[in-house]
């Protein structure tokens, strides 16, 4: 696979390269660091099968060159990046023909379990920005036809404080001092977790808590039923 990374800075691009290459995608990346360098590297690499691309760029914005990639090449699948999830602009460039908005903070295995999801035909939407992004501005296709709850798949009180933090992309340590619990007990409570959503590890749960629409509330907000 050929990823093309578009951003203005240089140890961004290097990091994310590291990460690809080095993944179970065994990506080979080239860079670009404003809109006229992507232009550049897609002309110079028409191989090239999926492009992440920064929201904020020194010649352009993100959107505007996402909006001429869909334009002019409809079957590259593009995907944002930021460090700041907004769910309006999420939203924006999910209806300009983005297949996903990716947070520059996500865990490196969160990361490629995303766009493994992506080349498969999915749309990867950060948890935070599903839950906040009105209805009628998320295409039907990032829904699912009944929304999930933490209810409807029957977790616990204790499994949801551990399920919410779990998709904040906390470790097992983390977690046990959030919840005051030993790390036996956590781990036991994940691996049940992992169970009911039928996945084998955390990033794959957190991909399909964005693939099922799975609402988790706010900490101090109530379970809905």
């Amino acid at each position: 696979m050929k990823i093309l990374i578009v951003d203005d800075h240089s140890l961004i691009r290097e990091g994310l390269q590291a990460v690809l290459s080095r993944s179970a995608l065994s990506a080979q990346c080239v860079e670009a660091w404003d809109a006229a360098s992507a232009w550049s590297q897609i002309d110079q690499y028409p191989e090239i099968d999926f492009v992440l691309i920064d929201i904020q760029l020194r010649d352009s914005t993100g959107l505007q060159l996402l909006a001429r990639i869909i334009e002019r090449r409809p079957e590259l699948p593009v995907v944002m990046m930021s460090s700041v999830i907004d769910a309006n602009t999420v939203a924006h460039a999910i209806n300009l023909g983005a297949s996903g908005f990716l947070p520059k903070n996500l865990l490196s295995e969160v990361l490629v379990c995303a766009i493994q999801l992506v080349v498969a035909g999915g749309v990867y939407i950060p948890r935070e920005a599903l839950q906040s992004v009105l209805p009628e501005s998320v295409p039907v296709m990032l829904k699912s036809a009944t929304p999930m709850t933490l209810k409807s798949l029957r977790f616990t009180a204790r499994q949801t404080d551990i399920v919410r933090l779990l998709l904040q992309g906390m470790s097992n340590k983390q977690i046990c001092r959030k919840v005051d619990l030993a790390e036996a007990t956590v781990k036991i409570h994940v691996r049940g977790i992992l169970r009911v959503l039928n996945v084998s590890s955390r990033a794959e749960a957190i991909v399909k808590a964005n693939q099922i629409g799975l609402y988790v509330p706010d900490e101090k907000a109530p379970i809905q039923s």
